[in-house]
């Protein structure tokens, strides 16, 4: 018999559901999650559950309208994205969106909250995992560009005045770690974008290239 879930628990298991079966619909097969109870969302601190949930929501909300409209466009569903989370983009970012692929948002704890539809052809993980766990719990890389990695986030949150930084990251092997098949591929980031609410940064945008 399962145990009684708490509200945030309960509103996060229901938005993952909801998720994966918008998925399932746009032809795209991930596991909600490996047990109901929610272990790896129960491990946040009360503040990052919060957080977590409003950002799922705010994705789930912009995926479903995509789905209804019928007429996917990634630059949409990225805005329609960050209008729910009531962040303004950046001016430039208009012009790359729709051309670009591979498209991962993170908060300041380095969690991610938006992957664009491509990110899923190359992921076993967990729902539960992707929306819970750190860019370095979820990915194994060399040291040396998991230390580059670390340092262009921790500069990147600390710097308030900036847009958009154009980088020049070489490819190089990620791999997934305690996912169901373990996946590999190549991987770079092009540019990183601030995002911010009323003058706060809140997240970063990235936009990437993927092989495999």
């Amino acid at each position: 018999m399962e145990l009684a879930l708490n509200a945030q628990t309960s509103t996060y298991r229901s938005n993952l559901i909801e998720l994966a079966s918008l998925l399932k619909c746009l032809g795209i097969e991930v596991r909600a999650y490996d047990n109901p109870q929610m272990l790896y969302f129960a491990k946040l601190s009360p503040s990052q559950q919060i957080a977590v949930n409003q950002a799922l929501e705010a994705y789930v909300g912009a995926l479903r309208s995509e789905y209804l409209d019928e007429s996917f466009s990634n630059e949409r569903f990225v805005l329609q994205f960050l209008f729910r989370m009531g962040i303004v983009p950046p001016s430039d970012l208009h012009d790359t969106l729709d051309k670009e692929k591979y498209i991962q948002i993170y908060n300041a704890d380095q969690i991610q909250i938006f992957r664009s539809l491509s990110c899923y052809d190359r992921c076993s993980f967990t729902l539960e995992q992707l929306t819970t766990h750190t860019w370095f719990d979820l990915w194994e890389r060399d040291s040396l560009f998991y230390y580059a990695c670390f340092g262009l986030a921790a500069t990147a949150l600390k710097i308030v005045k900036f847009t958009k930084l154009r980088l020049n990251f070489p490819y190089h092997r990620v791999t997934e770690i305690n996912s169901a098949h373990e996946f590999s591929f190549d991987y770079r980031i092009k540019s990183l974008s601030a995002l911010t609410r009323q003058g706060k940064l809140q997240a970063a945008l990235l936009i990437e290239d993927w092989k495999f």
